[in-house]
């Protein structure tokens, strides 16, 4: 039986322990990438745009330089800024990637994303991160991954024009990762179609 998923249980307590408060009133706009298919990022080349910061689970200030990095990237990625500090969060259930949702958030004055986060809804334990974040306009990615032997926390500037991203969502599209006799569990071929015939420009 997997982890209980905190976000689940408790969600704005669970937040708070990462330094995240929901914001309330935000509707989505169109055209945002599903959080679905954000997993396939960290297979993002360097040239569409994807900055790495990489650890080794071994090194003794792990907690201390994963959370300077993930602040490092999203301010200079463009996550969020340091007069504004809402973003975006993918946050669902562990075992229905299609349910899962942006939700807006806010970073607090006292935050831990990498270890009380990463043992919450943000990763599966302390400085052990799997999480997928977004910027309020939809044009930069930041996403934390463990490895065997590493962490990592990237950024991808305009995920929308992710040809990785495209090749993924058009299987997707075709019903590969749809289960007919799940009633519980929402179709994502069509949802992948509405984001790729929305995109301006594909080719």
């Amino acid at each position: 039986m997997g982890r209980t998923n905190p976000w689940t249980a408790d969600p704005r307590t669970a937040l708070a322990e990462a330094g995240l408060v929901l914001v309330g009133g935000w509707t989505e706009p169109e055209g945002l990438v599903p959080p679905f298919l954000t997993g396939q990022a960290p297979g993002c080349p360097p040239e569409e745009g994807r900055v790495d910061a990489v650890l080794d689970v071994l090194d003794p200030l792990l907690h201390e330089k994963a959370n300077a990095d993930w602040y490092r990237l999203s301010v200079e990625g463009g996550l969020f800024s340091a007069t504004d500090r809402r973003f975006l969060l993918s946050l669902g259930p562990e075992d229905g990637p299609g349910r899962a949702r942006w939700h807006c958030v806010e970073l607090r004055a006292e935050w831990d994303v990498m270890g009380r986060g990463a043992a919450g809804p943000l990763g599966s334990a302390f400085c052990r991160p799997e999480f997928r974040m977004l910027s309020l306009d939809g044009g930069v990615l930041c996403f934390g991954t463990t490895w065997e032997h590493a962490i990592s926390t990237s950024v991808l500037t305009a995920p929308n024009r992710s040809r990785v991203l495209w090749r993924f969502a058009a299987w997707v599209a075709q019903g590969a990762l749809d289960d007919p006799d799940d009633p519980d569990e929402p179709p994502l071929g069509p949802v992948a179609r509405r984001w790729l015939d929305g995109l301006p420009g594909r080719t």
